[in-house]
């Protein structure tokens, strides 16, 4: 698998709980897609690497989602740069998405899906998740439904010092 896929800060901060592999390779690349990294030959290799054969095609249905979760979002989605150690509220809840398919919970997929996307575009939205948690799950990556905890301040997340948050919408 990637080795390559770091989400400690070079303090030596934690990555964020309960984030497996899966976790990071779809947050690392995602944040590589958006910061213009699109055909990185590292992702290439760690999709490879995790999935074999089947390597390229999953990246081009995660691709996919990416897509219909930009177009199906009702706002401008907030993703941190790459290396940033925290994940955002928006990259949380897209792992969230996937991860109600994967688990067959359609109350909290459909809760999601909501929350997330304009009613135009939710069904988009619903057929390119469950077709990456299907083909993740085909290659035996499971993604853990978060823990609910609830927030004890109803906070923004701030934008860090050399830009840990960057804005992305189609």
């Amino acid at each position: 698998m990637g080795t390559d896929i770091a989400f400690a800060a070079e303090d030596g901060q934690d990555a964020p709980s309960g984030f497996g592999f899966g976790e990071h390779l779809l947050v690392w690349s995602w944040r590589r897609m958006a910061a213009g990294r699109t055909f990185c030959p590292l992702m290439m290799d760690d999709f490879s690497a995790a999935f074999g054969d089947d390597g390229p095609e999953v990246f081009a249905t995660f691709c996919t989602f990416l897509q219909a979760l930009a177009v199906a979002s009702r706002k401008p989605l907030t993703i941190g740069t790459p290396g940033c150690p925290e994940i955002t509220a928006d990259e949380r809840q897209a792992l969230t998405l996937i991860a109600a398919s994967q688990a067959k919970a359609p109350a909290l997929l459909e809760a999601h899906l909501r929350w997330i996307a304009i009613p135009e575009k939710r069904l988009v939205l619903q057929i390119a998740t469950n077709a990456l948690a299907r083909a993740l799950a085909v290659n035996e990556m499971v993604l853990d439904l978060p823990e609910h905890i609830l927030p004890t301040a109803c906070e923004r997340p701030r934008a860090m010092s050399g830009g840990a948050f960057a804005q992305t919408h189609a």
